[in-house]
């Protein structure tokens, strides 16, 4: 299902010039996250473009969004548009969350990869120069 979001003509062109194998098959298997002390994974911050996004809708109706630092079932903090660090408390479904994970199709398809699928995309990846 690469080829919803990636392209051998678009952003994976020439990407085996930029990685040796094994560290490309690392890349592909767990992107990078981002956001303050690694977002929602503990990975090590990366671009922008991997930022999980958070939208909070408070009780008063205020609505803070920004880019994840943490979050927990306790609590959520993030980074606004300023730069700004903000926290709350979560209270189940108070304050209602609402997450933007660019990197999600990566993490839901992690478990279901068999060694044989990491081969083969690893190995087609390669031949991308």
């Amino acid at each position: 299902t690469c080829n919803k979001c990636h392209s051998p003509t678009g952003d994976l062109a020439g990407i085996a010039k930029k990685y040796p194998p094994f560290a490309l098959q690392g890349r592909w298997l767990q992107p990078r996250e981002s956001g303050g002390r690694g977002g929602r994974g503990g990975g090590a911050p990366s671009s922008p473009r991997s930022a999980v996004k958070v939208k909070l809708t408070l009780p008063s109706g205020e609505v803070v969004s920004g880019t994840v630092d943490h979050i927990d079932d306790f609590n959520v903090s993030l980074r606004d548009s300023a730069g700004e660090y903000r926290s709350f408390s979560r209270n189940g479904d108070v304050p209602k969350i609402e997450l933007t994970d660019p990197l999600k199709a990566h993490r839901d398809l992690l478990p279901k990869y068999t060694d044989a699928d990491i081969h083969n995309v690893t190995a087609y990846l390669v031949t991308l120069k």
